[in-house]
């Protein structure tokens, strides 16, 4: 890796584990890329001293232009992505709707799925990258 800091776009840092690892990596000498989907929370993340991004898992276009931004941000490159955005379904099967899991999927499934994919074929480009996929506690004690 050529003599420059590493770069790292993690989803999710409004709270918990992604601002915790934000936070972490930040202090670690790595140049974070902290996103949220509120405006607000990365007004928060930069007012605390972070470099932050809107990139909303639910949206499409809000992956691109957070994935664009953070890559204006690095020189067009990202060592690493660590997939942690993403949130909690509670509820009993015969209470959730098929709309509810749906929307959650489009966050934490095809979400995750939309960013890793445009992310490959930099990582593969640059001849390097890591990929890291987050889950909570709670899969495993489904």
């Amino acid at each position: 890796m050529p003599d420059r800091q590493r770069s790292i776009l993690v989803t999710g840092c409004s709270s918990g584990i992604g601002l915790a690892c934000a936070r972490g990596l930040a202090e670690r000498g790595w140049r974070v890329i902290a996103s949220a989907r509120n405006a607000l929370d990365v007004q928060r993340l930069v007012d605390e001293g972070l470099t932050a991004v809107r990139l909303d898992l639910d949206d499409p276009a809000s992956i691109a232009d957070g994935l664009t931004e953070s890559l204006s941000l690095t020189g067009g490159h990202l060592d690493a992505l660590f997939n942690n955005g993403a949130y909690g379904q509670p509820g009993a099967v015969e209470d959730l709707t098929r709309e509810a899991l749906r929307a959650q999927f489009e966050t934490n499934l095809f979400g995750w799925h939309d960013l890793t994919r445009r992310v490959v074929p930099l990582m593969r480009a640059q001849g390097h990258g890591r990929i890291v996929q987050n889950s909570s506690v709670l899969g495993l004690v489904a």
